[in-house]
């Protein structure tokens, strides 16, 4: 079966579609972490899990976020762009590690996470890294792609 969406997908399964929304909009109306680095966090996860649906749906919230097209451009560069933060690169950084190594997030990114933020921030941005990247994995196998994406 084709889906148009996620959440349409998920309809088949009201509970987990309900408490999948929960989760997301906790993220979202949560202040403790810009809502500019959870996008760029989500698109980085998007980008690397090779999620075409994802990608879209996250470049379109981050430009309606005032995310410039030149920074998404160079969201693959992040480590060297001067268009990140520290801050944001620490965020970056963890995302690919705990993208690419789900396992564990290496100690010296984790260090990096705890000197740019709080230790309820370094929950949010672990908690946004493993949701996209479930999101992601998901979209994947239900075969959503950028043209199934919300306009």
């Amino acid at each position: 079966m084709a889906y148009g969406s996620l959440f349409e997908a998920l309809a088949a399964q009201p509970e987990l579609s309900r408490t999948l929304a929960a989760h997301v909009r906790a993220l979202n109306e949560s202040d403790s972490v810009e809502r500019r680095v959870k996008e760029l966090i989500a698109l980085m996860v998007g980008w690397l899990n090779a999620c075409d649906y994802c990608t879209c749906v996250h470049e379109e919230i981050a430009q309606h976020l005032g995310i410039d097209t030149a920074t998404l451009a160079s969201l693959g560069d992040y480590a060297r762009s001067p268009l990140f933060s520290d801050a944001e690169r620490a965020a970056l950084a963890a995302t690919v590690a705990l993208t690419r190594e789900p396992r564990a997030l290496p100690p010296n990114l984790a260090m990096a996470l705890h000197e740019h933020f709080a230790p309820g921030a370094v929950v949010e941005i672990l908690a946004t890294i493993g949701l996209n990247n479930y999101l992601s994995r998901l979209s994947n196998a239900l075969g959503l792609t950028a043209q199934s994406a919300p306009a």
